[in-house]
């Protein structure tokens, strides 16, 4: 009996451990790549303003 459904109920058990395993991974990396991401957005924002910030005090010294 296990020769005919054997094989596939191994076969998806295998791939609910492989998608439990990669749920886990994204969970794990996800808030670190959110995070990541913020900082960046952050600091291109400051840089932005930054320029900004220049290119005015040099037009204002022209």
């Amino acid at each position: 009996m296990w020769q005919y459904f054997g094989p596939d109920f191994a076969f998806d058990v295998v791939k609910g451990v492989v998608a439990g395993i990669a749920s886990l991974a994204f969970q794990v990396v996800a808030p670190r790549t959110f995070r990541a991401a913020r900082q960046f957005r952050a600091r291109w924002v400051a840089r932005k303003y930054a320029r900004q910030a220049r290119r005015k005090a040099a037009k204002e010294e022209s």
